[in-house]
């Protein structure tokens, strides 16, 4: 959709285009019925004041924005390393944001890319955010988001197949003999979450002797899973003789929690995390993983945000992307009581996810 300029505003308002830069700039020199008339354009046309004054029309700027989710978790480095190598191949530049978990810095990113009128946006969403990035669609910018599919078939998105990674998980635990597992994350209401424990909870129902348990560490960070882990090693005879972790940064947390005090991994319990960070492989113990490719991810979700953009590349059958999740296996569930031993990778038939 072709994106509103100031001098389509100076047309629906009956004023110069003049007068709608001295509205946007220095709007006290204007009469009150003026600036009530430019209002009540600026509204219905939907447009969006652009920090370079002038017109740009979708596609004419080789600047696209990317909203990171957490930069304490390697990942999202990753993934933005992918993004930026695929941008400087193709001739562009990335503004890259960091919302830190909060909403509010999300939705300040958006605004500010959307004045920055960039070509389009590439989001780790923190919560529900379509709404937003359909309205910003209907001003002309499209968006791609990352870390978890889209509701809306409309919208693009690049998802990393959490539930069926958390199946994954759960199902290499319970084939190794572990009957009492603990999943390690929060929150919930982060969609990335409760998908992994969605899956992990499929595994698990389907073995009749076994559990699964929550153990709160709504931080994501090794900090929340050493905690984590303390407070499952103190449980005693109440402990789970398996962990699930949310990430890779909380599942080393565990590690360090347990082994601190006396627990064994992978004998006493063993331990799994989520998303194949590098640290994960050369810890004292080396964490078992769900690998989903943040190269791939950022990559897919550049060529895919070319693709909304309505420029030539790649091509895509869908909207919903989703790169498949891979078991990983080392150290931390290989050992005494596991079926299998050393470092290797695999990808179990998974059953359709819900």
């Amino acid at each position: 959709m072709k994106r509103v300029a100031i001098t389509d505003v100076a047309a629906a308002a009956g004023v110069s285009r003049s007068t709608v830069s001295n509205y946007l700039n220095r709007p006290e020199i204007l009469s009150p019925g003026a600036r009530d008339r430019i209002a009540r354009a600026i509204d219905e046309l939907g447009f969006v004041p652009s920090d370079a004054a002038r017109k740009i029309s979708s596609g004419d700027t080789s600047t696209i924005g990317y909203v990171a989710l957490e930069f304490t978790n390697p990942f999202s480095g990753v993934i933005a390393d992918a993004i930026e190598r695929r941008a400087i191949e193709t001739g562009r530049t990335v503004i890259i944001g960091n919302s830190a978990g909060s909403t509010a810095r999300q939705l300040e990113y958006l605004a500010l890319f959307e004045r920055k009128r960039v070509s389009g946006i590439i989001i780790a969403t923190l919560d529900e955010i379509e709404p937003q990035l359909a309205a910003m669609l209907q001003r002309g910018t499209p968006s791609v988001i990352t870390g978890r599919r889209s509701t809306n078939s409309g919208q693009a998105s690049v998802s990393a197949g959490d539930a069926d990674g958390g199946y994954l998980a759960a199902q290499h635990l319970l084939a190794i003999g572990r009957r009492r597992i603990a999943f390690v994350g929060g929150p919930f209401g982060l969609k990335q979450v409760s998908e992994r424990f969605d899956g992990a909870s499929r595994a698990v129902s389907e073995v009749a002797d076994a559990t699964l348990t929550v153990v709160r560490a709504d931080d994501r960070t090794m900090n929340a899973g050493y905690a984590a882990g303390i407070e499952i090693a103190t449980r005693g005879d109440q402990r789970p003789d398996a962990v699930f972790a949310v990430n890779d940064l909380v599942g080393l947390g565990v590690v360090r929690g347990l082994t601190e005090y006396g627990i064994d991994v992978p004998r006493d319990i063993a331990v799994i995390g989520f998303d194949g960070d590098d640290l994960a492989a050369v810890s004292a113990i080396p964490l078992s993983t769900i690998s989903t490719s943040g190269e791939a991810i950022g990559e897919t979700a550049f060529d895919l945000l070319l693709h909304e953009i309505g420029e030539r590349g790649r091509t895509f059958d869908t909207r919903q992307q989703i790169v498949p999740p891979e078991l990983v296996v080392r150290a931390s569930t290989a050992g005494e009581g596991a079926t299998v031993s050393g470092i290797q990778r695999a990808s179990p038939a998974l059953p359709r996810s819900l």
